[in-house]
Formats: C-alpha cells, structure tokens, sequence
C-alpha cells in the first residue's frame, strides 16, 4: 500500500513539476522529451535526437531528485500538494463533526420527565440552529471550491503534458477534451439549478447563489416590473389551494390513528367552495377514510356529511344550487347514499334540478316522513322534473320490509300520508319494474280495497296525459281478485276500458278472472258502452287460451256472449267480386293482422285492435 501511495505521490509531483517549469521562460534548446519506464521512481528525460542539452529542473522528481539545485522546485511542490492535503482533510473534519452534530440534534436529550426532554430538546435546537446553516453553508462551498479546484489542476496539467511533447500526444488530448466537456456540463447544470431556483419561490434547488441573485433583482423590482411578473411565487395564502393540499395529505395518510383526528374537517361544504370541481381528489380522499382499516368512528363521521351537507344546502340554496350544476357531485353522492337515512339528503340535492323545487321541502323531514311523501311524490297536476330514481328506491326501501316481515315499519310510513295519494301517484309515475312492488303494493290496498278501487275507477273516467297504463295494470292486480267481488251498482266500464286497451301479459290473468265474474253477474245491457264489454269478452276468448290452463275464465266468457252479444251480430255478406278466389277462407279486410297480438310493447305487454264496426253490429 505504501508502495502505490509512493507510485502516485511521485506521478502527481513529476506532473506539478512539469508544470512549474513550463511556467519559467524557456532557453534556446529544444523541448524535453520523456521516456517511460516501468516504475515511477526510475522516470527520466531522454534528450531530443536534435540536441543533447536537458535542462536541470525538468529532472527533478520529489522521490529522488538527482540535482540538488532544484530544492526550491521540490519545496514549491511539496507546499502545494500539503495545501490541497489540509483542506481535504478541512473539509473531512467538518463533515464528520456536522453528522456527529445533526445526530445529536435529532436524538431526544436525557432527562427523567417527558418535559424536561422536550424542553432540553427544544433549547437545543434554538441554539443550533443558529450554528447549522453556516456550518451547511460552509461545508457546502468549501467541497465545491475543493472539488472544482482538483478539476481545474487536473485539466491544466494534462492541456500542459500534452504540449510538452515534440509530437502530439492524442491520448491525453483527448482526456483533456473529454474533461473540459464533462466540466461543461456540470457547470451548465449548475447554472440550469440556479435559474430555476431564480425563477420558481419555491423551487428545491434554491441556495445561496440563486437567494443572492433574487435579492439583487428586487432591488431594482421598481425599476424593472417585470421582475416581479416573470418570478413565479408560490401562493400559500390560497384557500383553495389550502383546500386541496389538506385533501392530498389526507388520501395519503398511512396511520389510521391520525385519521382519527383529521375525519371530522372532511365536510363537502368545503369541498363545493374550494374543491374546484376535482372529483377525483374527493372520491380518493373518501375512499381513504372509508378504508377497511379505519376505525367506525371515522366512517359513520364522514357518513354524517351527508346530511350536514344537505342541510348547509337548503340554507344556502341560491349560491349551492349554481354549483351543484358545475360539477359531478350529485352523481358522486348518489353512488354513496346510505339508506333510508340519506333519502332526506338525496331529496334535497334532487331539489336543485329544474322543476323539483318541491322536494326542498321533503328534504326537510324525517327519513320516515319524507319516504312517505316521496311515495305521493308524482300526484301533482303540473310539469315534473327527473325525480324518477328518488321514487323507485323509495318504492324498493319499503317492498323487502313487507317481504322480511316487517309491516309494522312500513304501515308507520304510510300513515304519514293518504293511501289515495300514493296510489295516484302510482299511476302517473313512469313505468315501475315487475319486483319492485310485488309485496308493497298489496300492503297498501289492504283494508283500503273498495276505497282505493273505487278512486282508481273514477280517476280512470277522465285520466290525464300523463299515465303510465303499466303501473294502473299493477294496482288493478293488487286490488282484483276472484276472491274479491266487485258491487253490482258500480260502473267499472272505465276500469275495463283500460285493462281492455292496454293488457298486460303478467297481469291478464287475475285481472280478466275478477272482471269476467263482475260481467256475469251483472246486467252487461245495462252499461252505457257495452261494445267496452264485448271488446274486453273478445280479448278473453283470444288470449285466455294460452294464458289460463283453466278453462272455467273461457267457458264463462263464451256464455256471456252467446247471451248478450250474438243474438245482435249480423253478419255481412259475402263480396260478389269476380276476382275472388274459391278458396279464399275470408276477405281481406277481414284477415287478422300482425297488431292483433303485438308483443313488442315493454315487460311483455300485448295489444289487439277491436274489429271493425263493419264486420259486426251489436244491437
């Protein structure tokens, strides 16, 4: 190891001792030359073959310097590298001191309380940092200044080497320009860092050189304006940037603990103000605190927003109504209502669209009570807006209560409002699916039958536009039973009308067995429109076929014709036309159509056009 340590003292010296007496003024004779050997020590200048004079001092080698003329050579270069050595060492130290230094700031000082190890802890750290950043700053340009000193010396000596040839020598000259480019380039990236930290307040490359530059540019900001325009600052007085950083912190937080406390600032009343519309910073934010491993606290708190947002929106509606419609948070909440707790906040957020003004209102209530006027919600004369969604989970929320046994909960919902009411509203909602009322709705006509039956009637003489046939077919499903009949004083032509024009497939069967007994008791002469009845009699016989095994429906049907109807049926007479064939079964006016058994309405339903007034003719 001394060995090498001596190789490379002796290279570096040779190499300092070269440059020193290529510094000197030169005589008459020629340029040394060098020859090489082996070992370092044995190193010698071999005279040019065009003269034989050597100058002393280029023989001087700090190891083993044969002229002892050059004493003051070798001192020069013996005081220059023990420079370089001691500021090496310098900066060694320093360093070694400052990690000793840091750690000792770190480390929590002894003390036999909690509060005496903070207070010391805090003392200290008011002592040093007042050391530290001088320290940093001192370490810092010191290994620079070193590190750019070693490469300057290196690239003066090899630009020097390379020219203290007779001949060229590529090889170092190549080093040499290899060296200067990759100085450039660290000179360049230092200078990049610079006008970053120049340009950006909180750029992370800022330092002393960049701070030094900006402070001197301030000084002529009234000068030149556009100073202050050009330097990008960080605005840390922004709400809204404030907002979203406190989210992002938020979403990346690792210590479910931690969520413990920061659960009960999540509020989306901050978010419709400083949000700036980022649904993707909220739905992670929400995750995170909804997360698995977080506690129940923090989800039933974050749970609670909902109705606390709600509520902030009523009282705030006109500045809340205009961002609502900006952004996707109606969509976001709807995907994370918990029910039947939320209908409230979900009524009042549905308010805001057009036409809804009116769920306000039920957003005010209790979650029974609004559950129960949302079921009334379409039983109003006047344009409604899209608040279809609202109703059917409404309508949902209640059906697997009935199914589950519990009818006590769901009568204590419906007797906040009338029966009358939901069943009108019932009939002029959009089409409802089959599953969602099949064990509400004959809750809702229990012990209310006849009354329900009779306003169904009457509201069924003079309907309005809007009314949704299907859901009429589901409340008349509900209500008729064979095992039901129907009072004989009662016109039900309005009823039969409906059920005759728009027959539902899952629904024929029960209904037509209830009516079908109604017709045979009564007097179907008596009716003010009989040809209702027929039309309905005719759709039995066609239908009942493949919809009732039993064919009790259909024999009962048949005598009801032959009884009433057929004595009156006068047939027409067959067409003379030349152009009929023999075996032609019928006219063509009298063919049956592809419309009379049309299954291409919704859930299945089929229609059948009455037969034309010329084909039959009741008396």
């Amino acid at each position: 190891m001394e060995r090498l340590d001596g190789r490379f003292i002796g290279v570096y010296c040779y190499l300092l001792g070269c440059i020193d007496s290529l510094s000197r003024p030169r005589g008459s004779g020629p340029k040394p030359s060098i020859k090489q050997h082996t070992e370092p020590e044995q190193l010698e200048f071999a005279p040019s073959s065009t003269s034989s004079e050597v100058r002393p001092e280029c023989l001087c080698v700090v190891l083993s310097i044969p002229d002892h003329g050059c004493e003051y050579t070798r001192l020069s270069l013996l005081s220059r590298l023990m420079m370089i050595s001691a500021s090496q060492m310098c900066n060694a130290v320093l360093c070694v001191l400052g990690r000793q230094w840091v750690g000792k700031l770190l480390s929590r000082p002894n003390g036999k309380t909690h509060r005496e190890r903070t207070m010391r802890h805090e003392a200290r750290k008011k002592l040093a940092y007042d050391w530290m950043k001088p320290l940093v700053a001192i370490l810092y340009w010191s290994l620079l200044l070193s590190i750019g000193l070693f490469i300057a010396g290196l690239l003066y000596q090899l630009r020097n080497l390379s020219t203290s040839f007779d001949q060229g020598a590529p090889i170092l000259e190549t080093t040499w320009g290899l060296g200067i480019l990759l100085a450039a380039l660290i000179v360049g990236t230092i200078m990049a860092t610079t006008i970053h930290g120049i340009r950006f307040d909180s750029s992370p490359f800022e330092g002393i050189l960049s701070k030094f530059v900006v402070n001197i540019l301030q000084r002529f900001k009234e000068r030149w304006m556009w100073i202050k325009t050009w330097r990008v600052s960080v605005d840390w007085e922004s709400d809204q940037d404030l907002f979203r950083t406190y989210m992002e912190l938020i979403a990346e937080v690792n210590d479910p603990k931690l969520l413990d406390r920061v659960a009960p600032s999540f509020s989306y009343v901050a978010w419709v103000g400083y949000g700036d519309g980022s649904i993707e910073l909220l739905e992670r934010v929400y995750d995170r605190l909804m997360a698995s491993d977080t506690s129940t606290r923090v989800r039933e708190t974050v749970t609670a927003q909902m109705s606390r947002f709600a509520e902030y929106c009523r009282e705030q509606s006109g500045w809340v109504g205009d961002e609502l419609g900006k952004n996707d948070l109606p969509e976001f909440l709807f995907r994370r209502y918990s029910f039947p707790s939320d209908f409230p906040a979900w009524a009042t957020i549905v308010s805001f669209q057009e036409n809804n003004r009116d769920l306000r209102d039920i957003g005010a209530l209790p979650a029974e009570e609004c559950v129960a006027q949302l079921l009334c919600t379409y039983d109003q004369n006047r344009q409604l807006g899209d608040r279809f969604e609202i109703f059917d989970k409404a309508v949902i929320h209640c059906d697997p209560l009935v199914y589950r046994g519990h009818e006590d909960d769901v009568m204590r919902i419906l007797s906040h409002v009338d029966r009358l009411s939901v069943a009108r509203s019932f009939m002029r909602a959009p089409d409802l699916h089959l599953w969602s009322w099949g064990y509400f709705l004959p809750l809702l006509v229990r012990d209310y039958r006849s009354e329900i039956l009779l306003h169904v009637n009457e509201f069924l003489q003079d309907p309005p536009s809007h009314v949704s046939h299907q859901n009429v077919s589901y409340i008349l499903n509900a209500l008729l039973s064979p095992d039901f009949p129907l009072p004989l004083d009662i016109d039900f032509s309005p009823i039969i009308a409906s059920v005759s024009q728009y027959p539902r497939r899952d629904v024929w069967t029960r209904i037509s067995s209830s009516l079908v007994l109604y017709l045979a008791e009564c007097e179907v002469s008596q009716l003010p429109d009989p040809d209702i009845a027929f039309v309905f009699l005719r759709h039995c016989i066609d239908l009942q076929s493949f919809l009732d095994k039993n064919d009790n429906t259909r024999s009962r049907v048949q005598r009801i014709l032959n009884t009433h109807f057929l004595p009156n049926i006068t047939p027409l007479p067959l067409s003379r036309s030349p152009s009929t064939s023999p075996n032609s079964a019928q006219p063509a006016h009298l063919a049956p159509s592809s419309e009379d058994l049309n299954d291409s309405q919704p859930h299945g339903s089929f229609r059948r056009r009455r037969s034309s007034a010329s084909v039959i003719q009741i008396g």
